[in-house]
């Protein structure tokens, strides 16, 4: 054996078998852990063979790996036969194990076990897929995106190494790309049983499919330029054109790497991390379209349980100006003694750099970071936030200024009242307007006598 190819294969032992030491040893009590540790310590053993033997126990082992796997994948995470047709597929794939078997003792003159054995693996992925349709748990739907990131990017890196030896490619890189795959398959159980850095599988799977895609992508673009140029220089230039073809066509795809790089990353980001997404587009709409007459605390409700749903957080909490208005998971006692327990302190600050309030994230249930994706959201989300506390805060303000100013207004209208009533009620009353005497009315010696009236001057 070659030595490269022999250390390839020694890190690729080294790998499974820590990885089936730390299944064992954190997962004591989990029957689909010591599964899975017993087909990787069998696979660290047949995937560095050639089979170009007539040795008979590595094949014994690959049809035991082969059953240990299925049934690994059809308990997994739980340890139950869910949904209940997976026990035909367990007892369909102990059977194909024992025709196996025969078949390598030569009981058996058949070679039937491989398209058997396809069959029941492609079963115990339908079983994986329809546990993510039907569940509503998000931690269980997490350890189900790991094991389908582990098995799509480890059997993708297997088929493509067996196709490109098939074709007598580079033996040494179609070796390295086939025992990466078997290291990725082992790495995808890992994760999601030790539900350590569970809650990344979202990030890893986009930056996983973005390059992948981009590989590919300028992998074709490179083949046919290349393909063009040399045709068309041949048709034109001559035939001696065949280096300057490969150095057109990788100029090419130089140029197209950045365009490509920024479709390709926003596609797997709206695709795999779309709360993500969500969060850092649509939460600024809503805080400008908010009503006016929402209050801090009623800001707070609204955005808090969004943030906690889109970076998996247990709690979340709004600080502003040292005073706790809202929390999501956590009381505002708890927040306001309990600041050193969050994972993540965002400051919400204003264009001059002064500090106006904090955006506490708690920690998520697996206890791992947050990583750049979220702080990136969070960030994104922090000015439109501020804006949204601080506007709500100043008509709160304003609105208890004016209510305050009212209420005066009214007490001093209430004390004029009383003032008016009391002075109307100091004041003398009236007396009615005499009429004027008639001269009937009048007594007799007041009036004038008849001697006197008739007495006129001739």
């Amino acid at each position: 054996m070659q030595p490269l190819v022999l250390g390839i294969r020694l890190v690729k032992s080294a790998v499974l078998i820590a990885v089936a030491i730390v299944l064992i040893w954190r997962r004591q009590r989990d029957p689909v852990a010591a599964i899975l540790a017993l087909a990787l310590l069998c696979w660290t053993i047949t995937s560095s063979i050639d089979f170009t033997s007539a040795e008979v126990w590595p094949m014994l082992l690959e049809r035991l790996r082969f059953l240990l796997f299925a049934w690994a994948l059809l308990l997994f995470p739980s340890g139950r036969w869910r949904p209940r047709w997976t026990r035909a597929v367990a007892v369909a794939s102990a059977s194909v194990f024992l025709i196996g078997t025969a078949e390598v003792l030569g009981l058996l003159g058949t070679s039937i076990f491989l398209p058997l054995a396809i069959g029941c693996v492609l079963g115990a992925i339908a079983s994986l897929i329809q546990r993510y349709r039907t569940t509503s748990s998000d931690t269980l739907q997490l350890q189900l995106k790991w094991v389908a990131f582990g098995l799509v990017t480890g059997i993708g890196l297997i088929l493509g190494a067996r196709a490109g030896a098939a074709l007598n490619g580079p033996r040494l890189a179609f070796e390295a790309m086939f025992q990466l795959g078997i290291v990725f398959v082992a790495l995808g159980f890992l994760v999601p049983l030790l539900r350590y850095r569970l809650y990344d599988a979202e990030t890893v799977i986009s930056r996983s499919a973005g390059y992948a895609v981009l590989t590919v992508m300028l992998v074709a673009v490179f083949a046919g330029s290349e393909s063009l140029i040399e045709n068309l220089g041949q048709q034109y230039l001559g035939s001696g054109i065949g280096q300057v073809s490969g150095a057109m066509a990788a100029a090419v795809a130089a140029v197209l790497l950045a365009p490509l790089n920024e479709r390709i990353s926003k596609w797997a980001e709206r695709r795999f991390q779309r709360d993500l997404v969500e969060l850092r587009e649509q939460l600024p709409d809503l805080l400008a379209e908010a009503p006016l007459s929402w209050t801090p605390r009623q800001v707070g409700e609204a955005v808090l349980p969004r943030v906690r749903n889109a970076l998996h957080a247990m709690s979340a909490a709004l600080v502003l100006s040292d005073q706790p208005i809202a929390g999501d998971g956590i009381t505002l006692k708890e927040v306001a003694g309990s600041a050193a327990e969050f994972s993540l302190d965002l400051p919400l600050r204003c264009p001059f750099g002064g500090r106006q309030g904090s955006l506490l994230i708690g920690p998520r249930p697996d206890g791992t970071a947050y990583g750049k994706d979220d702080v990136a959201a969070l960030e994104a989300i922090a000015p439109a936030l501020r804006h949204a506390l601080l506007a709500s805060r100043q008509r709160e303000r304003d609105r208890r200024n004016e209510t305050a100013r009212n209420r005066r207004l009214r007490a001093r209208l209430a004390n004029f009242a009383q003032r008016l009533e009391k002075l109307e009620d100091l004041s003398p009353e009236r007396e009615p307007r005499r009429a004027a005497p008639s001269a009937r009315g009048v007594p007799e010696h007041r009036q004038p006598s008849r001697r006197l009236r008739s007495h006129r001057p001739r």
